[in-house]
């Protein structure tokens, strides 16, 4: 085997939070960033058919406990590189995502070895609701500025899949928490590698994950959307259905039951100051879709609706729920513009629809 050390500097284009169970957030977490880069390549995987939901539990999570025993015996049998060891966990029926970001029992082909950052780049200027009479809320204290962290990885595994997810989550993704209100955009400063500066250019087209699917297969973007687009454009659009209606929808599983999975994009044609500026427009328009799918006292499938609502954008009742529509910012020739980032294919993972 052979390990690498990569030191990617990055910079935040909305506040970083990486707090702990208790709210405290005066550091940024190692295990945070690796659970962000978790997700988005489960996401990835998942959309691209290299898992599937019989590797989830009924909550959603990957059934990935490693035999120990068992995986001793594989690498005592078959040697010590790369390529049988990584047989061996797949032998083991370890899913790609827990081989390459760890499991129980498996410290996985990626590590954080050191992060870097400047206290004095905490602030605590934001608080108190987002919008008036809505429950969101700013995360204070937030990080602003640059950071770098030294990963530490399996040689074999940086083009094929580590700079393929880098290169995701700095056009497409997050870091860190709190993205149900757009945290945890950054861009990718610098990486002290050269093999680096010969990707970074490539386009969605040419970016390969491991053989089984190109960046750009995984996405679909739209761009004729705007702050004063009406609610139901956007659900027609991240529900891949040809007509939806506020309030008195009437068919629930026609409308859910063919959510398409991939990551779906809406790029607002309106710019904003700053990135206070565009969340607080971004989730004015993420209420009024909220609004849009509560249903009438009409509607025969009202707690379907009602449910379904909480899964796709998110809620705190009930257990926690995760927003599946994103507040999604991006620099475009130094100015901010927003859209969103919708994810709903996976509102399938440990539940009852089938999507």
């Amino acid at each position: 085997m052979s390990n690498r050390q990569i030191k990617v500097t990055f910079r935040t284009l909305t506040p970083l939070w990486t707090g702990d169970a208790w709210g405290d957030n005066k550091e940024i977490r190692p295990s945070s960033i690796i659970g962000s880069l978790r997700f988005w390549f489960e996401v990835i995987c998942y959309f691209a058919g290299v898992t599937s939901n019989k590797n989830y539990d009924d909550k959603g999570k990957l059934n990935d406990n490693l035999d120990e025993k068992s995986f001793k015996e594989k690498v005592l049998n078959n040697g010590l590189d790369f390529a049988r060891i990584d047989k061996a966990l797949a032998e083991c029926k370890i899913s790609l995502p827990s081989r390459v970001l760890g499991c129980t029992g498996w410290k996985g082909w990626v590590r954080i070895k050191k992060v870097e950052f400047k206290k004095d780049n905490f602030k605590e200027d934001l608080k108190g609701r987002i919008i008036k009479n809505k429950n969101w809320f700013w995360g204070s204290p937030y990080y602003e500025g640059k950071f770098k962290i030294t990963f530490e990885l399996e040689d074999k595994i940086l083009e094929p899949i580590f700079y393929p997810l880098l290169t995701f989550i700095e056009r497409y993704g997050f870091l860190g928490g709190k993205w149900n209100i757009g945290y945890g955009r950054v861009k990718i400063e610098s990486i002290d590698d050269d093999l680096w500066n010969e990707f970074k250019n490539k386009n969605d087209n040419e970016i390969d994950f491991e053989n089984f699917k190109k960046l750009h297969e995984l996405i679909v973007i739209e761009n004729n959307f705007s702050a004063s687009t009406q609610s139901y454009e956007f659900l027609k659009y991240f529900f891949n259905v040809n007509s939806f209606y506020c309030f008195n929808e009437r068919d629930f599983q026609k409308k859910v039951s063919n959510i398409p999975r991939n990551i779906r994009i809406v790029k607002l044609n309106d710019n904003f100051s700053d990135f206070k500026n565009a969340i607080q427009e971004l989730l004015k328009i993420k209420a009024k879709m909220r609004y849009c799918l509560r249903p009438n006292n009409s509607i025969v499938d009202k707690e379907d609706w009602n449910n379904f609502r909480h899964r796709l954008l998110g809620t705190t009742s009930n257990g926690l729920e995760g927003t599946k529509i994103i507040p999604w910012i991006y620099e475009e020739n130094n100015q901010l513009k927003g859209g969103f980032v919708s994810i709903a294919g996976i509102i399938g993972l440990g539940g009852n629809y089938e999507v």
